[in-house]
């Protein structure tokens, strides 16, 4: 497991790598793909490290995500959470995509959070 100066120095890296590849002609949307990270997170980047891009736009579209293996995956019983990480997209947009197609989206915690939860649970006033 490697330290926090470590990752940080191994952020700096990658950040430089992003800004070279800017300079170099390279789209953000290369760049992202490249580092595996989110549009708008490699846009916030480069500004941070001097890139003038263009204004803020919606991001791309995802032309390789298996909808229909995201929502099975979730009716499966899988949490959002556990979805992005198999599929390798981000909260909000498999959260969007359920929506979209009209699945319930269940309490955080899963299905007995309320019954299990030692919070919630009735207490007699003596």
């Amino acid at each position: 497991m490697e330290t926090p100066d470590e990752a940080r120095a191994k952020r700096i890296k990658r950040n430089r790598r992003m800004i070279e590849s800017w300079r170099a002609g390279e789209s953000v949307t290369e760049i992202a793909r490249e580092h595996g990270l989110s549009l708008s997170w490699t846009g916030r980047l480069l500004r941070q490290e001097g890139a003038v891009l263009p204004p803020i736009r919606q991001g791309v579209k995802r032309t390789d995500l298996d909808i229909e293996q995201n929502i099975l995956d979730y009716e499966g019983g899988a949490s959002i959470q556990a979805v992005t990480d198999a599929h390798s997209t981000c909260y909000a947009t498999i959260r969007r995509l359920l929506k979209k197609h009209k699945e319930t989206i269940r309490p955080h915690g899963g299905q007995n959070a309320i019954e299990l939860s030692p919070l919630l649970t009735l207490r007699s006033r003596t």
